[in-house]
């Protein structure tokens, strides 16, 4: 807890100085679902080797330098990844782990080694109150049941009251509809539900439905729903992406993107573009790398919630606001068994 208390302390201090405060770490690449939104399990990234604790353990340590960081582990599927729970272990150290997964391999086993490892935020991915839509827009039969199986398993085996468990969805043109339902599951579940909003570098959907329209409709949701979490500053800025995107963006300001070869961009859209690499150049380097490439680059193109929650809060029109609806993403949540009515696991 003293541990804790101090990385919040110089995370609070690196955040009101708009710092880089978060990294997207891609452990791998493989995966055993073919999303239709997703294009790291094609032929171009099959095989690529991945991160390994040792090499997580440098680029921990080297990051540590800038202060802690929320680090986001993803892929591809992070729970292929046979070293997981010493990766967690090795960034619960010096900064605040958190996991985006699709579910498939989630066992109350795994769970409780996880969040005993230190991971602070497990989100499990469901697109569709629909089962049968959630299974082919994943590629996987069996898909839903498993992602709803596995936001339960999290739930239960939490260690502490800290750690927090939600349900997230990319928004696209379709499944706007069912939003609703999905923040309905959530509850009954009893976690908290977040979206993110469909990015065109990693697939080739085409929007039909207005993004102000999805915003509008996004915000009543919200105010009707207090466990619909997502931030309000996040959600109506989407709007903007009608009106050639949401910018300036501050990716490699305050956000960058670590890949499984350790290759270091602004973020995830932006593979092709290294500044460096986390594992043999220097972090100072690095850093004043991508701050260059921020001012020199005017994309906009994104509005996903890695970039937006933050932007929010450090830039928004409402940071009040945000901040508020920020704090009820990361308050405490009881364990369950210390919920009158609910059985332990």
């Amino acid at each position: 807890m003293a541990r804790d208390a101090w990385k919040s302390l110089r995370f609070a201090h690196s955040f009101l100085r708009r710092r880089l405060v978060h990294v997207n770490l891609q452990l791998l690449y493989d995966c055993n679902f073919r999303c239709r939104i997703c294009d790291f399990w094609g032929d171009r990234y099959r095989n690529t080797p991945r991160l390994t604790a040792a090499q997580v353990r440098l680029a921990a340590g080297k990051l540590a330098a800038l202060g802690p960081m929320i680090v986001s582990i993803g892929g591809g599927e992070p729970l292929l990844h046979e070293e997981l729970p010493e990766i967690t272990r090795i960034l619960a150290a010096a900064h605040f782990p958190v996991m985006i997964c699709n579910g498939w391999f989630v066992t109350r086993e795994r769970a409780r080694e996880l969040f005993e490892a230190g991971l602070y935020e497990a989100s499990v991915s469901v697109d569709y109150a629909d089962s049968r839509r959630h299974d082919a827009q994943r590629g996987m039969a069996g898909a839903f049941d498993k992602a709803v199986e596995a936001l339960r398993i999290l739930h239960e085996n939490r260690v502490h009251p800290l750690q927090r468990v939600h349900m997230i969805s990319v928004i696209m043109d379709d499944n706007i509809d069912e939003v609703e339902p999905l923040i309905r599951l959530a509850r009954e579940i009893g976690v908290t539900y977040l979206v993110t909003f469909y990015s065109d570098g990693r697939g080739n959907r085409s929007r039909q439905v207005s993004a102000k329209e999805i915003s509008r409709r996004l915000l009543e949701l919200k105010a009707r729903h207090p466990d619909f979490l997502a931030l309000p500053g996040f959600i109506d800025r989407f709007g903007e992406m009608e009106d050639g995107g949401v910018r300036p963006c501050h990716a490699g300001r305050n956000l960058l993107n670590v890949d499984c070869q350790g290759n270091v961009t602004r973020c995830i859209d932006r593979l092709s573009d290294p500044v460096g690499n986390i594992l043999t150049d220097d972090v100072v380097v690095l850093r004043d790398r991508l701050l260059s490439s921020a001012r020199s680059d005017g994309c906009g193109d994104c509005w996903t919630s890695c970039r937006g929650s933050i932007e929010s809060v450090m830039y928004g029109r409402n940071r009040l606001g945000d901040l508020r609806a920020y704090y009820r993403m990361v308050r405490p949540v009881p364990l369950v068994k210390d919920v009158p009515g609910r059985p332990a696991s």
